[in-house]
């Protein structure tokens, strides 16, 4: 089945073929996903938190390296099967179509990423341990297995995305990041970067675990469909929507997790603290990032069932509702972060972790473009517009790595600078590209 053919117009679906019953979101699923959503953000501000302040900036340097690595790897490689499937499922699923192709194409991709990524991750093995990790092996092993684990967990969540059952997808962050505090434990008694790592890495195979202990039956029958005839989804179809998402989704990382990367990378007497304390900057003011992953979860195959359905002034009221309600709360973060950032860095890390005030208010300014641009991104993905939204992270991407590399000051003042900037223009490139396809 060609793309064209996937995503008919709104008005060549039969209304009969419409599912009235998937207007709703379950009020219980509903809670599920907002308590596993804030449980997710708490969680993973606790075991850095906990982390931090056992191992000390330094060590704290190559944990944080493990965690920016591990999710900028798994959302760059795992979170397009995630969206597309999401996507495809979803709109299936509204026109009462048979979405078991669409996984099934998506499980063979999935397996062909996860297969590769783990032989190129073993080849350089060496590289990875002395230039990102300061030799510390374990840490290494912990990408390893903790990247093969998101696999898992992002495939999950796009089945679960695509037929709207927001509260497995609750469930699956609430344990991954329950599982990772509780494994992070014996850091209290032993500061052992080892007990970190072995956390996050548990967490990703944990998490994906936890939805198949509830009961979700309907789930398939969701899938499945009404009856009939399957049409093919070939694996053409899958790689032609997830390249350009795995663009957007690299640029995201690059943009949020990258200044630290790119301190330890460029090396230094003083690379493993500066990194250090700018993890903990970063998890300090980007608490809205961590409620956007639940919306992020359901925008998307909410939008697509608009766009299915042809509501498109639904899809763009719903679009923009978001983008202000969440650059809204950056904007408090942000005022915040200039009021009393250097205080809550000292409160929650311990000694030296220190960060300027206005450095830290420009990184929270970032977070609001960021958001608003993944807003706006899941806009022209429901739309079939993934190479649109990919231009606009790229030129994002690229302009934060310019500035990181040529504005003036510490590394701190031009990581913080260089994501204000760039997120902000990630925003309204975004924006001036869902308003063309309105």
């Amino acid at each position: 089945m060609s793309t064209t053919t996937a995503l008919a117009t709104p008005e060549a679906v039969p209304a009969e073929a419409r599912r009235p019953r998937l207007e709703a979101v379950d009020k219980r699923d509903a809670a599920l996903m907002s308590v596993g959503t804030l449980a997710s953000g708490v969680l993973a501000y606790a075991f850095n938190v906990l982390a931090a302040r056992t191992l000390g900036p330094d060590v704290y340097g190559g944990v944080g390296a493990l965690w920016a690595g591990m999710f900028l790897l798994a959302v760059l490689l795992y979170r397009p099967l995630e969206q597309t499937l999401s996507r495809a499922i979803s709109d299936q699923v509204a026109r009462g179509g048979d979405a078991r192709p669409v996984v099934r194409s998506a499980a063979r991709l999935a397996a062909v990423v996860a297969v590769v990524s783990t032989v190129v991750l073993l080849a350089l093995w060496g590289p990875i341990t002395d230039g990102l990790f300061g030799g510390r092996a374990v840490l290494t092993a912990a990408l390893v297995l903790g990247l093969a684990g998101y696999g898992v967990s992002y495939f999950v969540r796009g089945l679960m995305g695509g037929v709207r059952w927001f509260g497995g997808y609750g469930v699956l962050l609430f344990a991954d990041g329950a599982i990772r505090v509780v494994v992070a434990l014996p850091l209290i008694f032993i500061a052992s970067p080892a007990i970190a790592a072995a956390a996050i890495a548990l967490a990703a195979i944990g998490g994906a675990v936890a939805p198949g202990l509830m009961d979700r039956r309907t789930t398939l029958h969701l899938i499945a469909g009404e009856g009939g005839d399957a049409e093919p989804y070939p694996l053409g179809s899958a790689i032609r929507f997830a390249a350009p998402a795995a663009v957007i989704a690299g640029c995201e990382q690059i943009l949020v997790s990258g200044g630290p990367l790119l301190v330890l990378i460029a090396g230094g007497p003083h690379a493993d603290h500066d990194a250090g304390v700018l993890f903990a900057a970063t998890l300090l003011v980007r608490a809205p990032v961590f409620v956007f992953q639940g919306i992020q979860a359901s925008l998307l195959p909410n939008l697509t069932t608009f766009e299915a359905n042809g509501e498109r002034a639904r899809l763009n009221r719903a679009t923009v509702t978001v983008a202000l309600i969440l650059t809204g709360f950056s904007a408090l973060v942000a005022a915040g972060a200039l009021a009393i950032g250097p205080f809550a860095m000292s409160v929650m890390f311990g000694a030296g972790f220190e960060a300027g005030r206005v450095d830290l208010a420009a990184m929270a300014v970032g977070i609001g473009g960021f958001l608003a641009a993944g807003t706006f991104c899941q806009a022209l993905l429901a739309r079939g517009r993934a190479g649109r939204a990919a231009v606009g992270w790229a030129l994002a991407a690229i302009a934060f790595i310019a500035l990181e590399l040529l504005l003036p000051g510490s590394a701190f003042h031009r990581v913080s600078f260089a994501f204000g900037i760039a997120s902000i223009l990630a925003g309204v490139v975004s924006m001036a590209s869902v308003w063309r396809t309105r």
